[in-house]
């Protein structure tokens, strides 16, 4: 059996299709311009509904976290600068462990980003 090939699925390039007709595995880039159109035109709202709409046959959590952690254009990449640093630092002794509150005293960065750094 190749191993690649996972019970009750398909193997179809990168993504795998399972008996429900759900992809599993990264997006393609043509599922992120799906997406992206789809966000610009309609907006952000109902993730499932979003993944149907948009054609993609993916739930809609891997579209939602695709978009906010990745395709979002207000994202901001790279590193941490000095400012966000000590601010990370503040709110981090502030609050604990609650990322999405301190990400919300960063524009652009994701929950995801501050824990991991």
């Amino acid at each position: 059996m190749y191993l690649g090939m996972m019970a009750g699925g398909q193997h179809r390039g990168w993504g795998m299709i399972n008996d429900e007709g759900w992809r599993k595995g990264p997006l393609t880039a043509e599922e992120d311009g799906f997406l992206i159109e789809y966000v610009r035109f309609h907006g952000e709202g109902r993730w499932n509904s979003v993944a149907r709409l948009a054609g993609l046959k993916r739930n809609g959590k891997s579209c939602r976290l695709r978009w906010v952690n990745y395709l979002r254009p207000e994202h901001k990449r790279g590193q941490i600068t000095p400012h966000e640093e000590s601010l990370i630092l503040d709110l981090h002794a502030r609050w604990g462990n609650r990322w999405s509150m301190i990400a919300r005293s960063l524009p652009g960065r994701t929950d995801k980003t501050i824990k991991n750094y």
